[in-house]
């Protein structure tokens, strides 16, 4: 879970880097070669190391000031597109709901169902602030549900308007060349307005990295905490008691691959899709895990509030369609795409694999005794 959480974070300033790009070159400013991305991912990732260090309190309502600016200026660019789109014959119509239009048939629908479940990763997240919040029993499930399907809804119509706006092979030629094609059409439909795609650009992308890199320090204290990982990053630091050094080497891992990417692939837009295939790996494989635990959990620990339907239907349902997922979308899909970024994804992830279940199992048999027992509540807060 952590290496899915930390992978999220690391996609967002590689995407945030892209707009950064298109800002620059809004303001005709030339800077050369892939520098201007180095500057726009430092940059980002600096900020939100100071907006995580403050504690969570301010981070979630950083976070949902910016959504709200991203939301509104979404949903002005799709009513846009439908009012210009309206008065010509045909240009507004339900095409892209059929399945028949699906580019390179089945094999095509996978491949687009990791950038699909990708779009789903990190609801999750807020469960690892449940220590941090009031009555989180009550609320976390409740507002985890109610999120995942209103954004689903939210991005499946506005998807839909986006399709409209500018023909396949122009989407395409903007992919090639590095660039995000949001921006492009923006600038067709607003002219120098397309300024404000960017701008909310930058205030969802820095919202998403708050919520990634909190999620995933959470995690890493909770093992620290435990005793599964170095004790310094269990160490709280603070009135607000924030686990410093677990926030910083996760904004420190992110910046520190974000670069490697770039020095490698040498394109914003591939190193983002990189990273954006390997996450999707790590999450399914969380999920799968998830239902698992709900098995076994309720089967050998609390079969007393054992349901067939909750407790066994849906999570062999999860479990089946989570490794279905893996094996189409990821394996499938992804060693038949280009080494670059296809290929190369499936072998270092499952090399990633190997090296956790590895981990795991040293720690099962030489540690055994921190894998079993509440966990601890005291911590350093030195």
């Amino acid at each position: 879970m952590i290496a899915y959480f930390v992978m999220t974070a690391i996609s967002v300033p590689l995407l945030f880097a892209l707009f950064f790009r298109d800002l620059v070159e809004w303001a005709q400013v030339k800077i050369p070669g892939t520098s201007v991305l180095v500057a726009g991912l430092v940059l980002q990732s600096a900020l939100i190391a100071w907006v995580c260090l403050r504690g969570a309190e301010a981070s979630i309502k950083t976070t949902i000031r910016l959504m709200l600016i991203e939301t509104g200026v979404v949903i002005a660019l799709s009513a846009t597109i439908l009012w210009v789109n309206a008065g010509q014959a045909g240009a507004v119509n339900l095409g892209p709901f059929n399945p028949e239009h699906a580019t390179h048939g089945l094999s095509g629908f996978w491949a687009a169902i990791i950038l699909a479940m990708l779009a789903f990763s990190g609801f999750d997240v807020i469960t690892t602030a449940a220590e941090e919040a009031q009555a989180p029993r009550q609320h976390v499930p409740r507002v985890l549900i109610v999120a995942v399907t209103g954004v689903a809804l939210f991005w499946a119509v506005n998807a839909w308007v986006l399709t409209l706006s500018a023909p396949l092979s122009q989407v395409l030629k903007y992919n090639a060349e590095g660039l995000t094609a949001i921006t492009p059409i923006a600038r067709a439909y607003w002219g120098w307005g397309n300024v404000l795609v960017v701008a909310t650009a930058f205030t969802g992308l820095t919202a998403i990295y708050i919520a990634s890199v909190q999620g995933a320090s959470r995690l890493i204290f909770a093992l620290a905490r435990h005793g599964l990982l170095p004790a310094p990053f269990a160490r709280l630091k603070g009135e607000k008691r924030v686990p410093q050094t677990a926030v910083l080497i996760v904004v420190l891992t992110c910046v520190a691959m974000g670069l490697l990417s770039l020095a490698i692939l040498h394109n914003g837009l591939d190193s983002f899709i990189w990273w954006s295939n390997a996450l999707v790996f790590f999450a399914a494989l969380t999920y799968t895990g998830v239902n698992v635990a709900n098995l076994v959990y309720f089967r050998r620990i609390a079969p007393e509030h054992f349901k067939v339907v909750h407790n066994l239907f849906v999570p062999v349902a999860g479990i089946c369609l989570n490794l279905y997922l893996i094996y189409a979308a990821f394996f499938s899909a992804l060693w038949a795409a280009p080494f670059r970024t296809g290929r190369s994804v499936v072998v270092i992830c499952l090399a990633l694999f190997a090296l956790l279940l590895l981990s795991a199992a040293c720690m099962r048999l030489f540690r055994r005794n921190l894998l079993t027992g509440p966990a601890p509540i005291s911590v350093d807060t030195t």
